[in-house]
């Protein structure tokens, strides 16, 4: 800050007993700032005295405007006194703000961090604490070492760009995590219920192990004790967690202190304010037992099946209070409930709204409330499940709204998405190499809740069309149809498969979870090009041939969602039968048996573990169509293994086919990103195929590896990197294949 005050001539001014007057003020400089604004601040005015404690008033109120980096005041003589003249240099005006160097943030995150604005004056202040507050959050997102330079460039005379320019360095690690006094607990457990957790090689690359959370350490705290509070340990004290550079100041150490105290039991466990259900009713299904160790999550288990338990009763507003008294001296602790059961209520209106273009008729049917009956708050999650499997909407919500002491009416609000679809795509396997794909898939025609698709696929190996016509309820009845036609060619190497027929399936559901389907088809067979290399039982089915029966099953399926299940199972059961008696030339029969489960973990993790059985057998007299064979391997059935590879196969690699399987899949599935639908999925790979001459063994074959699964809007892709454990010499070690249009 500089300021001046000059008089002329030197001394001049204060050589006179008293001092000279103020005769004009003149304002000189300004450029953006008016005169009349500069004129309002000052105090000095013409015919006041013209004194040094005066001049230097000026100089401070003019400064703080906060517009100026440079003041000054000169007077000159002038007729029956002095002129001052106010002489000012603005501060730079900055025109445009930009960053540079920013890769990991983008510049909407960085703008809201800085308080300076663009179309404003330089205050070198804001400056320097944007900077600060910009750095402050890369040292967040884990940039420790990030570096803000500000610089001002000159645009035009009077016009300032301000530059942030950014270093940002590594995003450092958490290297270790430290907990100070955890004896009862293990770091193990501790750890893998932390947001923040150690780096962890290969597992870091695929998701944010590792990465620095700082909004979530206090969050963390609560976690550690929620692991101790499940251990009875209800007085435990966790400490924010300090968190420093290491060494090298190339990762994060972040350290917790705890004191777990002493170790609780469960006392008394009591009920209070139920008069619907008696005591013994409310304990029968109750996994808190009085003399076990005391757990906090049992206790919130146990509020849900409690309020679950009304609810079944129709009392859909009853809450239930948990509290827990401990008794230090004998380290018990008492959990009482207290129920508030409200009325009983039933159900007045079922409102829906939001289906612009799917009938009512579709949506009620999946309702598993009706209308004047009791509410059933169970029964109301159900149907949430099955409105969001119809995959029609993208919101569903089902609000119980109290209309009298016992009625309620139910709003059933639903914000509908686009249910067709036209994708071209490609996919590549080993079955079909690469493959060029058009389709067309309409799952909600009309608003009726029909289904109508058409896939054409061209590939180095196979080519395939398929028109298939669904009716999930056929006249609103428990009853489906479904219509399919087809036509295939595959390029099996030493042999060439044509295929073409159609089929009509009939299903029904027999309860809320379990469905059985039952399909007539026909199916014109032919077997051609057949290598002068390939076995004997190809080479006898060369030639036209037919299949007529039919393909039955019952499932049993629990899951909550169906594209994207976070808990529940789906087991099935097939049986398959191609008969003459029907007009075809092929005999056999198809056993299957299909097991999928579903369990949650942490973090939206869920560990998923399917078990498949097959066997096929000709019938009199007839072979296996090589159609019903089992070929095991690829991405579908055992990934990391080309297509049939993980069953029998000749010396010279041709691909035989198996009468008998049996495949275990078991997967870790994980989150990358929630809001795009987008799963990783961590896997190993259990499985082969026997032959006819082979007994079932468990000497199974073994891979391994990491797939990556998108709900996309046009359809399920998944991309799989498998790794081959133990490859036999015409094996390749590992497999890459993605897929589009269905889920594994």
């Amino acid at each position: 800050m500089v300021s001046a005050l000059v008089v002329t001539p030197a001394g001049a001014l204060y050589a006179q007993d008293s001092p000279q007057k103020v005769t004009s003020i003149e304002v000189q400089g300004n450029k953006r700032i008016e005169e009349l604004a500069i004129r309002s601040r000052l105090t000095l005015n013409v015919g006041d005295p013209y004194t040094a404690k005066a001049i230097r008033a000026q100089i401070r109120l003019i400064y703080a405007m906060g517009f100026f980096e440079d003041v000054q005041i000169e007077a000159e003589p002038a007729a029956g006194g002095l002129t001052v003249i106010l002489v000012v240099r603005e501060k730079p005006f900055i025109t445009e703000i930009v960053f540079d160097g920013n890769e990991n943030l983008n510049e909407d995150k960085l703008r809201e961090k800085t308080t300076i604005r663009s179309q404003s004056f330089l205050d070198q202040q804001e400056v320097k604490e944007s900077a600060e507050r910009i750095e402050s959050a890369y040292r967040d997102e884990g940039y420790a070492n990030a570096r803000v330079i500000p610089i001002v460039q000159t645009l035009e005379e009077d016009r300032k760009r301000l530059t942030f320019y950014i270093k940002e360095g590594d995003q450092l690690k958490i290297e270790t995590v430290i907990f100070d006094g955890a004896e009862a607990v293990s770091k193990k457990e501790l750890l893998k219920m932390l947001a923040n957790r150690e780096t962890v090689f290969f597992l870091s690359l695929f998701t944010d192990a590792g990465i620095l959370r700082r909004e979530e350490l206090g969050n963390d705290v609560e976690r550690i004790k929620e692991v101790y509070l499940n251990k009875g340990y209800l007085n435990v004290q966790v400490s924010l967690p300090v968190v420093e550079l290491t060494e090298d100041r190339q990762g994060f150490t972040v350290t917790y202190t705890i004191v777990e105290g002493e170790p609780f039991t469960v006392g008394e466990v009591g009920f209070r304010g139920n008069t619907v259900f008696e005591e013994q009713e409310l304990m029968k299904e109750s996994k808190i037992k009085p003399g076990e160790v005391f757990q906090r999550a049992a206790i919130r288990e146990e509020k849900t099946r409690l309020e679950d338990l009304y609810g079944g009763r129709g009392y859909a507003f009853a809450r239930v209070t948990p509290s827990v008294v401990p008794n230090p001296e004998t380290k018990t602790a008492a959990i009482i409930f207290r129920i508030e059961e409200g009325e009983m209520m039933r159900v007045n209106r079922i409102t829906i709204r939001g289906n612009d273009k799917t009938r009512d008729n579709v949506i009620r049917r999946e309702l598993r409330l009706n209308e004047q009956e009791v509410i059933d708050t169970k029964a109301m999650k159900r149907s949430f499940q099955r409105l969001n499997n119809l995959n029609f909407f993208e919101t569903v919500e089902i609000l119980p709204r109290q209309v009298a002491s016992d009625k309620v009416d139910l709003d059933v609000k639903v914000k509908e998405k686009p249910t067709g679809s036209f994708s071209i795509g490609g996919g590549f396997s080993s079955l079909d190499q690469l493959t060029a794909i058009a389709d067309i898939t309409e799952g909600n025609l009309f608003g009726r809740g029909h289904l109508l698709r058409v896939r054409g696929q061209l590939g180095q190996r196979r080519t395939l069309g398929v028109i298939s016509f669904r009716e999930p309820h056929f006249r609103d009845s428990l009853t489906s149809v479904q219509l399919d036609a087809f036509s295939t060619e595959t390029d099996f190497l030493t042999y060439t498969e044509a295929k073409a027929g159609g089929g009509v399936s009939f299903g029904r559901w027999f309860s809320e979870f379990t469905s059985g389907n039952l399909s007539l088809v026909g199916e014109a067979l032919k077997i051609s090009e057949v290598e002068a290399d390939a076995p004997d039982f190809v080479k006898d089915q060369e030639g036209n041939q037919s299949t007529t029966g039919f393909r039955s099953s019952i499932a049993r399926d629990t899951r909550d969602f169906f594209l994207d299940p976070r808990t529940g199972m789906r087991s099935s059961l097939s049986f398959d039968l191609g008969t003459p008696a029907l007009g075809g030339t092929n005999n056999f029969y198809k056993l299957g048996f299909d097991n999928n489960k579903y369990t949650p973990l942490f973090f939206d993790i869920r560990h998923s573990i399917r078990a498949r059985f097959g066997l096929t057998e000709g019938l009199g007299g007839k072979p296996v169509p090589l159609t019903e064979r089992f070929f095991v391997g690829g991405i579908n059935t055992m990934r990391g293994f080309e297509f049939g590879r993980a069953g029998p196969v000749t010396e010279s690699g041709t691909l035989l086919g198996g009468t008998k399987q049996i495949i275990i899949n078991n997967e870790f599935i994980f989150p990358i990103s929630a809001e795009a639908k987008l799963n990783g999925v961590l896997f190993f790979d259990y499985g082969r195929g026997f032959d006819d001459t082979e007994d079932l063994d468990l000497d199974l074959r073994e891979a391994a590896g990491i797939e990556v699964r998108w709900i996309s809007p046009f359809g399920p892709l998944r991309l799989a990197y498998g790794i081959n454990l133990d490859p036999n010499p015409l094996e390749k070690d590992a497999v890459f294949e993605f897929s589009v249009g269905s889920l594994f």
